[in-house]
This record gives C-alpha cells, sequence and structure tokens, in this order.
C-alpha cells in the first residue's frame, strides 16, 4: 500500500491576452473539475495563482460552484502561494508576506477554508523562505525531488515529506517525483499505475507525490486530445479508483497530519533541473546538455546525475539586462511606495485608497513569467514585459502624484541596476528617462508615465543554447506526438535560421555609431559592418542641472577613431534636455575633431521603439508628414533627404515625432529575436530601430552640432 499525493497548479501571467486564458479555461480547467466531479474517491490538491482566480470569477463562476462542490464532497484542498506569482526570494520580505497573506485571505473569503499549503513559484527555493512562509501560518511546502537529491539525499528517502526551519520557525518540504511528473501524462495509464505499484512495493504505507502544472492536462500541444478525446485524464482516474485498496489517496494536508516527517534537512538554492539549465549562460547551457548526454551514454546518469546541477533562478538577472532592468524596476517602484505609506500621518481616505491601488499594481508587476526564460517564451514575450511596465510605471505614476516626486521632477545619479556604476534617471510627472553614463551615455529607459509605456523595453538579439538545435533541426527525428513540452522541436515558420543574428550591445536609444560611408543597411542589419568609434561600450562623463523648466544633461567623451592610417580623436558632446511640464526630449550633439588630420565618417543615431506589434495595420512609419507605401513597423527601408519622421500606434493614440536639425539618410528595420516556446521556434517582433544618418567631415579643430528633436504626442484626428 502507498498513500498518493496528487497536486495541480494552473497559472495565467498577467497580461496575458484573454483569448490566450480563455482557450485554457476551456481545454483544461474548467473540464479538469468537471471530470473530477464524476469520480468521488479521487483527491486532488489544488493551486490558481490570484491572477487565475480573478479571472475566472469574472468570467466564469461556473468554475467556483464546482469548486465549492468538490469541496464539501472532500475531494478538493486547496493551496496558497503568491498571489500574482512572484520568485519569492527576490522580493522584499514585506511583499512576500503580503503577497502570500493576499492569497490566503482570498481563499478564506470565497471558499471559507484556510490553506496550509503553498505552491512556490517555479520551486524557486532559498532556505530564508521557511521562516518568512511560517509567519504566514503556512504549513507545509511541494518541492522538487532534485532539491533533496542536491543536498544528498538517495532516491529511497523520498517516500515522505521532510522538516526544514529557518530562525527556529518549521516549514514541512514534500519532494515531487521526477518520474511521474515526467510520466504523467505523457505515459500510458497502465505504465503509470505500474510505476505507483513498484513505489508501493518498494515504500509500503509512505507517500508517493505528484505536482506538477495542471496546464499539461489539456493545454499544453496534443494534450486536450490525449487527456479528453482518448481519455487519458478519465482512465487514469478510474485506475486509481479501481486500485484503491492498495493506492491510498491522501491530501498534502492529511499527510503531514497521518504520517511523520522522514527528518530535518536544510536544502540549497534550487529550482527545478530545467531551470538551473535554462539559467545558465548560452555556452554553459550547451556544456550542461553535452554533460548530461555524456552520462547518459555512458549509463552514469542515474548513480551521478543528482550531483549535477546548473545555475540558480537570480542567475536569469546577469544573463539578461532586460530582466534585471524590470527587476530594479520593481524595487524602486516599490521603495517610493513604501515611503508614501510610511508617512501615515494625514493621510485621507482618498489618498489609502491610491496607496493600496499602487501596491496591488505593484504587486501585479512581480508576476515571475516575464522576468526569464526557458521552454516556457517568458522574457521574449513583449507583451507580457509591456503588462510588467505597465503596472509597474502606473503604480509610480501614483507614488509620484502622492508626494515620492517633486512637481519640478528630479534627476537621480544611482547605481539602479546595481552593477557598481552610477545611471542617471531623470524623472518628471510626464515622462522617465534613464540613462548610463557607463555605456555611451545611452537611454535604456523610456516611460511615458500617462500611458504605462516603456518606449525602451525591447530585446537584445542574443544567442541562445538552443539555437543550435534550430540549425541541426533537419537531421533530427521530429515527431513530437505525445511528447513532453521539454522534448519537442517544432518550427511555427520556415527558415527561422536566417534570423539568427546576434548583437555586440545592447539595443537601446541615443547609441551613438561612427561607421564608415560605404558601410550600407543591410550590412548594419546584420552587424557585418566596421565600427569606426568607441562611443558604444565606452563611459561619459556627465553633468547633470535642474531648473523649475527643465532637466538637463551633458553627456561627453573624448573618444577615438579607428581608420586603417592611424587613431585619431573625437570628442562627442551630447545634451539632453526634458522639460518639466511636457512629453518631449531634445537632444544637441557637437563633434569636435581634437586630432591632427581631416576626419571623414557617418555619425548614425540609432533608436529602438518598443511598439509590441510589428505588422498591425494600426501601426506605421510616416516621413516628412507622409505615410510610406511599405509603412509597417517591421519592414525594412532606406530614405534619403529626411527632415522629419516617426511612429504612429492609433491603438495607444500615440505619436513619436522626430525631427533632425539636418537633412539625414534614414535606416529603418525590425529588432527580431527567435526563441522557443511551448509551441515550439517562433520569431518574436521586439522594437523598430530607426538611425538618422549624418555624413560628417571635420577638418582638425572644426566642430559640427547637430539636433534631435522628439515629441510624444496624441494622434491628431
Amino acid at each position: 500500500m502507498i498513500n498518493f499525493c496528487f497536486g495541480i497548479h494552473n497559472h495565467q501571467p498577467v497580461g496575458n491576452f484573454d483569448f490566450v486564458i480563455e482557450d485554457a479555461y476551456q481545454k483544461c480547467y474548467w473540464p479538469f473539475v468537471k471530470l473530477l466531479s464524476q469520480y468521488p474517491d479521487i483527491k486532488v490538491t489544488l493551486h490558481n495563482t490570484g491572477i487565475l482566480w480573478d479571472w475566472i470569477e469574472q468570467r466564469h463562476p461556473e468554475y467556483f460552484d464546482y469548486v465549492e462542490r468538490l469541496l464539501k464532497a472532500g475531494q478538493l484542498e486547496i493551496l496558497g502561494g503568491g498571489f500574482y506569482e512572484p520568485i519569492l526570494p527576490v522580493i522584499f520580505d514585506s511583499h512576500k508576506k503580503g503577497q502570500v497573506n493576499m492569497l490566503s485571505d482570498f481563499i478564506r473569503d470565497k471558499f471559507k477554508v484556510t490553506p496550509r499549503g503553498m505552491w512556490l513559484a517555479e520551486r524557486v527555493w532559498e532556505p530564508q523562505l521557511a521562516s518568512t512562509f511560517a509567519d504566514c501560518g503556512i504549513d507545509y511546502t511541494i518541492l522538487d525531488d532534485t532539491h533533496f537529491r542536491w543536498a544528498g539525499l538517495t532516491e529511497d528517502q523520498l517516500d515522505s515529506y521532510f522538516i526544514t526551519e529557518d530562525q527556529h520557525k518549521k516549514l514541512a518540504l514534500f519532494p515531487i517525483s521526477k518520474l511521474l511528473r515526467y510520466y504523467i501524462p505523457f505515459k500510458t495509464v497502465d505504465k503509470v499505475i505500474e510505476a505507483l505499484q513498484e513505489m508501493a512495493d518498494d515504500h509500503p504505507g509512505k507517500l508517493a507525490i505528484y505536482a506538477d502544472d495542471g496546464e499539461k492536462f489539456g493545454s499544453w500541444p496534443d494534450t486536450y486530445k490525449l487527456c479528453y478525446e482518448k481519455k487519458w485524464l478519465a482512465n487514469f482516474f478510474e485506475a486509481v479508483s479501481k486500485n484503491s485498496d492498495w493506492l491510498k489517496m491522501k491530501f498534502f494536508s492529511e499527510a503531514l497530519d497521518d504520517s511523520e516527517p522522514r527528518g530535518r534537512i536544510y536544502l540549497p538554492t534550487a529550482s527545478y533541473a530545467e531551470m538551473g539549465q535554462w539559467s545558465l549562460p548560452s555556452a554553459g547551457f550547451m556544456h550542461y546538455e553535452d554533460l548530461e548526454n555524456h552520462l547518459e551514454v555512458n549509463e552514469l546518469w542515474d548513480s551521478h546525475g543528482y550531483l549535477m546541477r546548473g545555475g540558480f533562478w537570480r542567475n536569469f538577472l546577469s544573463k539578461y539586462p532586460e530582466s534585471n532592468n524590470m527587476h530594479k524596476k520593481m524595487y524602486r517602484v516599490a521603495n517610493k511606495i513604501d515611503g508614501i505609506k510610511a508617512q501615515k500621518a494625514g493621510q485621507s481616505a482618498g489618498q489609502k485608497k491610491l496607496i493600496k491601488e499602487a501596491t496591488d499594481l505593484m504587486y501585479q508587476g512581480e508576476c515571475n513569467c516575464p522576468y526569464w526564460h526557458g521552454v516556457f517564451g517568458g522574457l521574449y514575450l513583449n507583451h507580457l514585459r509591456y503588462a510588467t511596465y505597465n503596472r509597474l510605471i502606473r503604480a509610480e505614476a501614483i507614488a509620484d502624484k502622492l508626494g515620492a516626486l517633486p512637481k519640478s521632477g528630479k534627476i537621480d545619479i544611482t547605481d539602479f541596476d546595481d552593477d557598481g556604476q552610477n545611471e542617471v534617471l531623470a524623472e518628471t510627472k510626464a515622462l522617465n528617462a534613464y540613462f548610463s553614463p557607463r555605456y555611451g551615455g545611452a537611454m535604456f529607459e523610456l516611460d511615458l508615465k500617462g500611458r504605462g509605456f516603456n518606449l525602451l523595453d525591447t530585446m537584445t538579439r542574443r544567442e541562445e543554447g538552443y539555437h543550435k538545435k534550430l540549425l541541426e533541426l533537419n537531421k533530427l527525428d521530429n515527431d513530437s506526438e505525445g511528447q513532453s513540452i521539454h522534448d519537442r522541436i517544432e518550427v511555427k515558420e520556415e527558415g527561422l535560421e536566417k534570423y539568427l543574428i546576434y548583437d555586440w550591445h545592447r539595443r537601446l536609444s541615443f547609441v551613438d555609431h561612427i561607421i564608415p560611408h560605404q558601410s550600407t543597411l543591410v550590412n548594419f542589419i546584420k552587424n557585418d559592418y566596421n565600427e569606426l568609434g568607441d562611443f558604444i561600450l565606452e563611459p561619459f562623463q556627465v553633468k547633470a542641472k535642474k531648473s523649475s523648466s527643465k532637466l538637463s544633461l551633458t553627456f561627453t567623451r573624448d573618444g577615438h577613431i579607428y581608420l586603417p592610417r592611424g587613431i585619431y580623436d573625437l570628442r562627442l558632446t551630447k545634451s539632453i534636455v526634458i522639460p518639466t511640464q511636457k512629453q518631449s526630449i531634445t537632444a544637441s550633439y557637437k563633434l569636435e575633431n581634437i586630432s591632427d588630420k581631416e576626419l571623414s565618417f557617418v555619425l548614425g543615431i540609432e533608436f529602438n521603439w518598443a511598439m509590441l506589434a510589428g505588422d498591425a495595420p494600426d501601426r506605421y512609419y510616416y516621413i516628412d508628414g507622409k505615410k510610406l507605401e511599405n509603412s509597417r513597423l517591421n519592414s525594412i527601408g532606406e530614405t534619403t533627404g529626411v527632415d522629419s519622421f516617426g511612429l504612429k500606434d492609433e491603438y495607444h493614440n500615440l505619436d513619436i515625432n522626430i525631427k533632425t536639425s539636418e537633412t539625414c539618410r534614414l535606416w529603418r528595420y525590425p529588432i527580431e529575436t527567435v526563441s522557443l516556446s511551448e509551441y515550439g521556434f517562433e520569431r518574436v517582433y521586439q522594437s523598430s530601430l530607426t538611425c538618422p544618418c549624418f555624413d560628417i567631415k571635420l577638418a582638425p579643430g572644426e566642430s559640427r552640432d547637430l539636433g534631435v528633436e522628439i515629441g510624444f504626442l496624441e494622434i491628431q484626428k
């Protein structure tokens, strides 16, 4: 006999498309509870994130009726967790407790039960969480067996729960069986029952533990057909019921009450094994895979594989600067809100309501999905990043309204991204413009506060460890039906390999290129050209000045131009002016030849505009007031004789209007990445790059002035 704990975790990201969630509801969440109600012997421990509970309550109250019915029938136990499914170790301690208590309160309010256990987002465990969860009244959480194996335990020892503690505050930990996680529902029901029988024989009276994504039962590719049309799930429930003489279903809380712990344990920082690989840099990702294959081929995996682990979740913040940028934005907004909360004296009911709204928006911005990338699209999906920035910027705007920002704005020179170098953050009531003096004086974030829109929310095209699979795809057996999501290799369109272009610098704005006259747009797109200057990855000196009407920043670098005949000195100064009462940015450039030779080159000023949809008819380019023939934001083109240009987004009622002080040659093209999601390899639009180019010729000691003015306007009807 063995006791079988069966848990499922359902989640949708903040900002996911409504039709995607609806499809998951109809194919997965709803049919699961309906089917479960037909098998009274089956017990399930259910976790829905607060995001999903909210969505279902608004659109499908019938689901709540079934949950209440299943609770009364003793078939369901409900898990708590972070309401908006954050990676708990990387948010403030007060937010950890706030998110966990928020979901527990919701469950108590809706279902009159108090969750004793909680789901840990992506099973990202760090030891100090034990005391935090205990403080929230949580008795247990559920982790992968990998966590326990990395602590040195053998598989034979993972047949019950363990006790850990932090600061003398205890928490029970249940180890999920990786075998069951990979078997259900991808092996036949007979195979799963056979595996459970072996566990019962080897560990009589102990626990068999399964907990994994509920989307495996209908929402993942091919699983609706497998689970419902081919009746895998019904057959499984029936088989478990028929074998109830030796296969006893128990809630996790029942197992906690009815059995003793295996012992005390202290786990290392960990998530599931795949996450460890995904968090590694691309070279480490491939080395990990090579080593894993080596151990399997040499029949060493079963005996030594548990000693192999990759990185851990926080590595994503160093692997992807874009993720770190969001994360540190979240910290900055949290500090603003916490500062307002601390000023309790004299706050009106209206102010307290706004603080509560800002806190909820900030919590939404902590949802984990866009902060990392693995098999699931996550960070590469622009609509998920947009949703995060949207919530954080809206929360910040409320905090600023309540006094976190002076009316005349401010300039902060601080280490925003925790890299040991100061950034310059210019903030007004209308917008934020963040600059990095250390890296070319470029702008790396541009927030329109009234719209909750970071116009620089793009991705750099970088090598991913799985890209080699795309290049080798034609050599592989690509029959993916019935395979786990981790093993599938599919493509959404042919020819994706031609988009595997890797950038040598981050895609930011006010990026100053010094390039030869003969360089072409095609060369530029492919990064197949010669960058003559050292003004992109190198530091600038900065001076900041604030008045009641404007914020002024001046970035200066005495750099070099590298030519076949020698190395020559060039001083580049760009002065940025941001009015405090207007949504605009003006940049004045001064180029000074401080060498003794004539210099001739092209200055290209790169801007990246993250407009979310490259091929939508309501988002398009215009030049000198006229819409282009091929105007969509994923178009590629070169136009000469340009005095002004812009991008219009009718969906957001936004006109980005750019004027240059001199006629320029305009290059434009989309930044598109190739990433892997649960549905295969896909090309994702990230931003539209515009680069006005100016022909420069400077005699020794000569200087040249240029200007760029950017307005963020409403579209004139």
